[in-house]
């Protein structure tokens, strides 16, 4: 099977043919739907209402399932803070899954000034070595840490991660843009929220993912989490390539608003673009990359788009082989096709 579409493909942007070999280059034709390759989500904590950190084989296949029916081709399930004997059992239970291209570990390395929704006791400093963190730490499948670099240790962890491949990125943190800097984090987790803000006498955090262009910035697209004006000046400031979209998502993705629940022992309500602690407190998302692609496109236009949602997590991850899961856009309605057929 093979597709027709205006797309980001290998020569820029344009028209092309696209099967399971590679892209061909065609002369542009107005008239060609457009094509959003497979989404790649390096950040998700779960949705419709499976919550990876305690999901079961099976409750982890009616997500994957669902996920997939909104264009998702690839993901890294997330952790929370929480005790590594909690994240030994989210390892055991973690499938082997196509769709799954490894884990995503955030915290319990991080600072208390900006926990987030967070569980505040359950932070601690990164760990000595050997440490009873060994195990997820030298597990094949991690893929990304979030950390707090001016933490104590931190700098040991990150040359440790850097070792093995594995990203290290900068998120719930007080850091001043000198700590930010001395890191060698390569990634930040959601970008403006739950780390020290941009100031003009100290740029904190915020000022160094901004302007460092080889770190890549999370960005959280729910238009909550980051308003339109904010995600205008990371795009203006961040190269195109450095901008990866997130949904954050919690087991409230794709759950009715006003939905209420408990998740990581916090009581929370589900409103239409995020979820919430009772007292108002951002826990998450309740979209998925369908939604942030939406608003991404409206917003910035179909190019930026496809690079933050597909393109940009794919190289931040490894992912060379051609999608097989593509996304047909007739105006805004979507069909989402594979090139195998299925």
């Amino acid at each position: 099977m093979s597709l027709l579409g205006t797309t980001l493909g290998p020569s820029g942007w344009g028209a092309y043919r696209v099967d399971g070999t590679g892209f061909e280059r065609l002369p542009d034709d107005p008239e060609l739907p457009l094509l959003s390759p497979g989404f790649v989500d390096v950040h998700i904590h779960g949705a419709f209402g499976v919550d990876f950190v305690t999901a079961s084989r099976s409750e982890y296949g009616s997500a994957l399932d669902a996920l997939a029916a909104v264009g998702y081709e690839s993901l890294l399930p997330t952790t929370v803070t929480a005790p590594v004997v909690d994240v030994d059992r989210f390892r055991a239970e973690l499938p082997d899954h196509p769709m799954i291209a490894g884990f995503y570990l955030e915290g319990p390395f991080l600072s208390p000034k900006h926990p987030g929704a967070q569980p505040k006791d359950a932070i601690v400093d990164p760990p000595d070595w050997p440490s009873d963190w060994d195990a997820t730490l030298d597990d094949p499948r991690l893929r990304l840490v979030t950390l707090a670099p001016e933490r104590p240790g931190a700098d040991r962890l990150v040359r440790r991660l850097s070792a093995r491949g594995v990203r290290a990125s900068m998120g719930h943190t007080d850091a001043t843009f000198e700590e930010a800097a001395m890191s060698g984090v390569v990634h930040a987790t959601h970008t403006f929220n739950a780390m020290r803000p941009f100031h003009h006498r100290e740029a904190g955090s915020v000022g160094y993912v901004l302007t460092d262009d080889a770190v890549d910035a999370e960005l959280i697209y729910d238009r909550v989490h980051v308003s339109r004006d904010s995600a205008r000046l990371l795009v203006k400031a961040k190269p195109a390539e450095r901008i990866v979209a997130v949904s954050d998502a919690t087991k409230a993705a794709g759950l009715s608003p006003g939905t209420r629940m408990t998740m990581w022992g916090l009581d929370v309500v589900v409103d239409p673009s995020s979820v919430r602690l009772l007292d108002g407190t951002l826990a998450g998302s309740s979209i998925t990359l369908l939604d942030a692609f939406r608003n991404l496109r409206e917003d910035f236009g179909a190019e930026l788009a496809i690079r933050a949602t597909s393109v940009n997590p794919r190289r931040a991850l490894g992912l060379t082989a051609i999608p097989r899961r593509w996304t047909r856009w007739h105006g805004d309605e979507f069909e989402v096709v594979s090139l195998s057929g299925g």
